[in-house]
């Protein structure tokens, strides 16, 4: 069994690494909340039995290498289900307050790219919840809901319950 403790690097940040981004590697792929662990044990794609205890402090992030002399494993996220809110008009200051407030009592994650806030969810239900719960903003929105491997953003630690 392959025992990790820290990753090497990220193939999406280190230029050294972008060579992994299309090779012929294994790849050992784990939700978001599996990466937030620091023990877990999972096979990769190949069947290789990797146990990881990662030190104190150290996460797990989509695309992150990890190795054991030779052999070199990238971790893959899998996808989840997520609702993305897209301002109909920018520069609605109002809007974009009332719905950080409204996800965040929701203690959500978020995800912000340009005029859309992306955050997960567990079930298609959630999208009329929360078409209730924006009813006063409705008409300067678009919900959608898609999946896709969902990376919240850094400058914030908030949990999903």
């Amino acid at each position: 069994m392959l025992e990790v403790n820290v990753p090497v690097g990220n193939i999406f940040l280190d230029e050294g690494l972008n060579e992994l981004k299309s090779g012929n590697f294994e790849k050992i792929k784990l939700s978001r909340m599996e990466l937030e662990k620091r023990i877990l044990r999972r096979k990769t794609d190949r069947g290789t039995d990797v146990g990881l205890k990662l030190d104190p402090g150290i996460k797990l992030r989509h695309g992150d290498v990890i190795n054991n002399g030779n052999m070199k494993i990238i971790v893959e996220q899998l996808p989840e289900k997520v609702i993305s809110i897209r301002l109909k008009t920018k520069d609605m200051v109002d809007v974009m307050v009332i719905l950080g407030h409204t996800i965040g009592n929701r203690h959500r994650p978020i995800s912000i790219q340009r005029e859309v806030i992306s955050f997960p969810i567990q079930a298609d239900s959630e999208k009329e919840i929360f078409a209730k719960l924006f009813q006063g903003l409705i008409d300067h929105i678009v919900i959608t809901i898609e999946e896709q491997i969902f990376l919240p953003h850094s400058g914030v630690d908030i949990h999903g319950h």
